[in-house]
């Protein structure tokens, strides 16, 4: 029988030109939401597992759906399912279908609570790809950074098992990595444990804005580094344009003009809605309470009125460098070779 992960997946095309009109319009096309608060992790990266959010509420599934309903008002959205640590969620597997009837979901998680059951019923729920944090190829550094022993077996078992229970050719892997002050020799052993793997690898630049880490001692030479590697691994799959402002990132504290309101925008377990992660504590809308015409509208303002440059995650960076002319075509042969169609495994 076939899964409705494949029955969505074969059947997106209206879906992804609908979402590459709106790309095209600078409508909003991507939408990071965060279902809890709720982490097995004490990172020092994040300041989500800290008092100030213990008590938060969840999303409900029946919010959920009320969310996933009302951004299709607006359009397809790339939907990345966050936390805290999203696999927390009882409802997790409901969440993802829910949102997949109408958008693209995505998931970060840390790994540790991946099964092959749980992976199974993810994929067939249609999420189109998960990518697991994994910040040092040394398995100690990795724990100290996550504040959890076992985290870095966890997450490099996690990465095996979803890239073998994958259910469809366009269900993607990526082992993602939070590029910080002391890990830049550590991509290079990365990737070769993702060639290992079979799956592929991606990058965003630290935004002290949720951490404890200093931003902006990363080394200056971060750009160069890792444009030389993306020449030597086929893995390396993050877009060249966003790869080669982090130096200006680092030296300038950010990248300007942002297109946070725009062309993306966040969601908060309680539906708030601000321009992003860093700016939660300023919501323009609650997408609970509000239309779609209203909280597009909201965002739409908040854009105008932006002047903040002080990030270039991969949230917005990605969607920037793609609307830039410069290095176009390879950007966009970058993008494809995201999310384009893998083999699924054929067994052990």
């Amino acid at each position: 029988m076939e899964s409705s992960a494949s029955f969505a997946l074969d059947r997106d095309r209206g879906r992804k030109l609908c979402y590459l009109r709106n790309f095209l319009a600078g409508r909003l096309v991507h939408t990071n939401l965060q279902i809890l608060y709720d982490c097995n992790f004490r990172c020092g990266i994040c300041n989500f597992w800290q008092a100030q959010y213990r008590d938060a509420a969840r999303l409900t599934l029946g919010q959920v759906e009320q969310i996933s309903a009302k951004l299709a008002e607006i359009g397809p959205q790339i939907v990345s399912i966050g936390g805290g640590e999203p696999l927390l969620h009882p409802d997790i597997v409901a969440i993802v279908s829910a949102l997949g009837r109408h958008h693209f979901p995505v998931m970060i998680c840390n790994g540790w609570y991946v099964t092959p059951e749980l992976a199974r019923r993810l994929w067939q729920a249609g999420i189109y790809e998960v990518s697991i944090s994994v910040d040092y190829a040394d398995a100690e550094r990795h724990d100290r950074q996550r504040g959890a022993s076992g985290a870095y077996q966890r997450a490099i078992e996690a990465l095996r098992v979803l890239q073998r229970e994958r259910v469809h050719p366009k269900q993607r892997v990526h082992m993602i990595s939070v590029i910080l002050e002391d890990n830049l020799d550590e991509i290079e052993p990365l990737l070769r444990i993702c060639r290992g793997l079979g799956i592929t690898y991606l990058v965003t630049l630290y935004s002290d804005g949720r951490g404890e880490r200093s931003g902006r001692s990363i080394p200056s030479q971060v750009s160069r580094r890792l444009l030389a590697l993306k020449r030597t691994y086929p893995e390396f799959v993050a877009v060249r344009g966003y790869l080669a402002k982090f130096s200006q990132a680092i030296a300038e504290h950010g990248v300007g003009p942002c297109n946070a309101g725009k062309q993306l925008c966040n969601i908060d377990s309680q539906g708030q809605v601000s321009l992003c992660i860093d700016r939660m504590g300023e919501p323009v809308a609650n997408i609970l309470t509000d239309d779609a015409l209203t909280v597009a509208g909201h965002l739409a303002q908040a854009y105008r009125d932006n002047t903040c440059r002080s990030c270039w995650t991969s949230c917005r960076g990605n969607i920037e460098t793609l609307r830039s002319p410069k290095h176009l075509i390879g950007n966009l042969w970058d993008y494809h070779k995201t999310c384009r169609a893998q083999p699924l495994a054929t067994g052990d």
